[in-house]
This record gives C-alpha cells, structure tokens and sequence, in this order.
C-alpha cells in the first residue's frame, strides 16, 4: 500500500491541504510553519483506524484544537486518501473472486462537530480493479446516504458478505476505515495501521528497558534495547544490521544486549579502538540516533514512517549518508521526514522537497518547489535548490 495523495481542509493551520505524495517526502519550511500539523494529520487517520474516531480527536486535543481555528462552527474537516495497491497487499474478499484485484482506492470522510464531538457527515469508499481478462471489472463505491451506507457501480461484485452491521451502526460516530467488519473484508485497509511517526528522544534509549515491553520501536525509542534484541537473535538480520552500522559509523565493532538481575536490558557497542564495551549510557546521542535510524528504515514492518528531524544530533558530513538510506529503503516503505538542515536538502532530489510554509492570513499551505515556475528557472540558471533554501528564496 502506498498513499499517492492527501487532501484536508480545515485540518489544524491548514485550510486547503492538496499535495501529492512520493516513496520519500521530505518536509521543510520555517519554525511554526505547519511541518507538525502535516504530520499529525497521517497519525489522526492512523489512529482513527485503531482507536476509534472518538478517541483520535480526543489524542488530537479534542475538536477545538483539531480543526483550524479560524473556520466557522459549521465548516466540516475533511479528509481525503488517495492510496496504490500493489500484488502484495491482502486480497479483498468483499468483491468477488476471480483474475483482478484491487489496484487503487480512494477514502473521503467529512465531519461536523456539536458539542466538541464528531459526528460522520460524510463518508465514501471507492475501489478500481484490475483483471488480467479482456473484459472491465468495473469500479465499486460505497457511500454513506440518508444515514445508511450503499454501493454504486458494478453492485454485483459486492455480493452476501457485505457486513449488516454497517446498517446498524451509522447513528453512531463511526467511520468506514475504523469498521472492523469492513476491514476484514477489505484487510488491504488495514494498511492504514502501519503508520508511525518517530520522534526519537536520545537519551531515552540510553536507560535500561523492563522485559516485557513492546517489540516493535515506540515512537520515541525509548525500547530500543528490547528491538535490537530481537534483531540480534536472527543471524541473518544480525549481519544485516551490523552491516549498516559499520558502514554508517566505521568505528563499530559489535553490538550486544545485557539483561540486568531487575528484569531489564540495555546495550552496549564495541568500538575498534577498545576491548572494553561502551554501555548505552555512554554513547554519544548522535550514536544512538543512527541506530534508532536504520531500525526504523530497515527492520520496522510499517508501510509508512514518519521521522521528525533526522538531521539531529548528527554531524553535517553524515547527511548524504543519511539521504542515501532513505532512498533506498523508500524502496521498500514509504518515508516522510521533516527537516531543517540545509545538508539534507543539498543531497536530496528537488523532486522530493515539500516546502510547508503560511499564506498572509496565516494558514499552512503545502507545496512542491520543483513545480513551481520560477524555482524551474531558478534551477535552469544552475542556482541549486540548497542555495535557495538557505537564503529564503523558496517562498518568494
């Protein structure tokens, strides 16, 4: 699954929100410009899928700080997904088998708010197929109408397994992506899930970390001795693992995880210039960064990560290391970084830059630099993307 475009309004500083989306993404513009806002807007939806849409506005802050707050007590926040299908996704078995499958859908939902609830406005499912035969599948929507849902198009590929539950419950403030009936016959929404953001604080995965605790990287890292674990316990991974690092920081020898007699573990690295292990403690944060780094493009199952200042900590001559693993692994999961380093955009395609910047009347707007006429020119006349980003020249 891979999220080609997002559309919004009225979400948080941004009115009008349309931008398209590649395998990476990276995101910058001026402290206070609305970088965050775009980001928690992928984490709203991903916790509308897993918590419920009441308590992903609550996460938000609640409808007064989700909404933008200039838009009227009746404007609706919208939200709209444009998302690819590949072979690798689950097959939907709410249509009909045969020799297609899924290829695109497109997800838009609107909600009003009374009494600081949501409340389902609207809410639309659209589904292409593909089919290996000479003759047109057709496309199904499913829509909700006068407080009920329906299908349009070809109906006859939405046969008896359609859930009545859906019937059942529209009275209530609930969407089709957070349905479960609906996204077990549709689990290729359940892509909707993989989305993380990372904001990984550094001196946290320095701590010893009690067992038990999750396996899969918290958003801030703080577990990263029980990931490593993990991956250190495969040996194919292993040498993955320890490949990456030495090429990243060449003064590593080896990696181990200690448990400790109160049920907790920590790290520690060997460097080529001691016999002695370094604890995690120790290690320099921009250290523990790198590893939180390739934990994440490399061994995190999610379809898409999000990763809030990757630069920090790290010295300038890293970047274009840094640019080359979210390439490659951009190949495997989609990447949304934000950034204010003009190192990062000096080694990243122009293609990839998102410039989140605020209009005259202070809301958020979106927008790829590459597209515009005069930074075309700009980079006809051989004034790079890096020059114009550092003198500010980018929102003129």
């Amino acid at each position: 699954m891979r999220l080609t475009s997002i559309r919004a309004k009225n979400f948080k500083s941004f009115k009008e929100l349309d931008i398209r989306l590649d395998n990476l993404n990276v995101l910058i513009g001026a402290n206070a410009s609305g970088k965050s806002n775009f980001v928690q807007l992928f984490a709203f939806v991903r916790d509308i899928v897993v918590s419920g849409l009441e308590n992903a506005i609550s996460i938000q802050g609640g409808a007064k700080y989700l909404r933008n707050l200039n838009c009227g007590e009746d404007d609706p926040l919208t939200i709209e997904l444009s998302i690819e299908h590949d072979s690798n996704d689950p097959v939907p078995f709410l249509l009909e088998s045969g020799p297609s499958r899924v290829i695109r859908s497109w997800y838009r939902f609107s909600l009003t708010f009374r009494g600081g609830r949501g409340v389902v406005a609207e809410d639309e499912l659209k589904l292409q197929r593909s089919s290996e035969s000479q003759s047109s599948p057709g496309d199904v929507t499913v829509k909700r109408v006068n407080g009920r849902y329906d299908t349009e198009g070809n109906t006859g590929l939405v046969g008896p397994m359609w859930p009545s539950s859906i019937q059942e419950d529209v009275r209530h403030p609930e969407l089709l992506i957070e349905h479960q009936g609906l996204r077990a016959l549709l689990p290729s929404l359940n892509g909707l899930r993989s989305i993380e953001a990372y904001d990984i604080a550094s001196k946290e995965p320095k701590t010893a970390v009690l067992f038990g605790g999750k396996r899969e990287l918290e958003p801030d890292g703080h577990n990263l001795a029980i990931v490593l674990e993990q991956i250190l316990s495969d040996n194919e991974e292993r040498r993955t693992l320890m490949n990456l690092l030495k090429d990243a920081l060449p003064f590593i020898n080896g990696l181990d995880i200690e448990a400790l007699s109160d049920r907790s573990l920590f790290f520690h690295l060997r460097e080529r210039f001691s016999q002695e292990p370094v604890p995690a403690a120790f290690l320099s944060d921009g250290t523990v960064d790198v590893i939180a780094l390739i934990v994440i493009l490399y061994f995190e199952r999610k379809s898409l990560v999000i990763i809030e200042e990757v630069e920090r900590n790290l010295h300038p001559s890293m970047m274009s290391s840094v640019v080359a693993y979210l390439e490659d692994a951009s190949h495997r999961k989609q990447i949304i970084i934000t950034t204010h380093s003009p190192e990062i955009v000096r080694h990243t395609d122009p293609g990839h830059l998102i410039l989140i910047s605020r209009d005259s009347h202070g809301y958020s707007r979106a927008e790829r630099p590459v597209d515009r006429a005069g930074v075309q020119q700009f980079l006809r006349d051989e004034i790079s993307m890096h020059e114009l980003y550092v003198q500010d020249l980018l929102e003129v």
